[in-house]
């Protein structure tokens, strides 16, 4: 069986993925640095702009129900319903960091090599950190179809764009720049009605997470997965990015478009 490392926060997805790990292979260790520690940092650090729109995306989050559309999406009927539950399991070794690159997460590379390390939803990995990992062994989980989407909000602005063939997340290797790094695999899901940015996220990322464990069941070996590079070309969307006027022109358009469906459908049946 490998040995796993995940490098996450603690969103109910990163949760998911953990705990499926930790089935999967009865032991993983996982580095967590939280998301109201991300948030923190920001503000800590003087990134007061970054800092106001994370704030503001964690509300909105709120007000759409999309946080507790998350929780559920990836709630499990197993005994590990929070991170506490993991942390109680054998085989599990739990860290909970201020900051992916703070020096105690060096310092618990340094403990022991794994086979594998699996990254999801943390800040930018700094090539401190990177230098205790083998470079042929780390992946990313990138919500959002590569190398066109990168960054965050990446299913928003894939509907936004009406890429609806980019609806999808990304397994990848990671390299020092944002998202550029050999691509493993895409795991697409198709937009159907009623769906947004939060169902169709969601539903990626749990397909991207079983097959990932189900790959590393069966070839443990990441260093010797196929990858292809990516080509030179794409968008780094920012949080500031997607602003309210720009969700209000999106959630517009959507409507007038389940609008528009909603009347063919009813012409149709009409006609037959």
């Amino acid at each position: 069986m490998p040995r796993v490392t995940l490098l996450c926060s603690d969103g109910p997805h990163h949760l998911y993925l953990a705990a499926e790990l930790q089935k999967a292979f009865g032991e993983v260790r996982v580095i967590v640095e939280p998301g109201y520690a991300q948030v923190l940092r920001l503000r800590r650090t003087g990134n007061y702009r970054d800092y106001l729109w994370s704030r503001y995306h964690n509300i909105r989050r709120r007000v759409f129900g999309y946080s507790k559309f998350r929780q559920r999406y990836f709630s499990r009927e197993d005994a590990i319903r929070d991170w506490k539950c993991l942390r109680a399991l054998e085989g599990v070794k739990f860290l909970e960091t201020p900051w992916i690159n703070d020096s105690c997460v060096i310092g618990a590379l340094r403990e022991e090599v794994s086979d594998a390390y699996i990254v999801m939803g943390t800040k930018i990995i700094g090539s401190k950190v990177l230098a205790e990992i083998p470079s042929d062994r780390i992946i990313n989980v990138h919500g959002g179809h590569l190398p066109e989407y990168k960054g965050n909000h990446c299913f928003f602005f894939a509907l936004y764009n009406g890429d609806y063939d980019k609806l999808g997340a990304t397994i990848h290797r990671v390299s020092s720049s944002l998202d550029a790094g050999e691509i493993i695999s895409h795991h697409s899901v198709n937009f159907e009605y009623g769906d947004n940015s939060e169902t169709l996220y969601s539903r990626a990322e749990k397909q991207a997470v079983v097959s990932l464990v189900n790959r590393l069941r069966l070839y443990p070996d990441i260093s010797r997965w196929e990858n292809s590079p990516q080509p030179d070309r794409g968008t780094v969307y920012r949080m500031r990015d997607r602003g309210p006027l720009v969700e209000l022109r999106h959630h517009l358009a959507m409507r007038r478009q389940s609008g528009d469906t909603t009347a063919n459908d009813q012409e149709g049946r009409r006609i037959r």
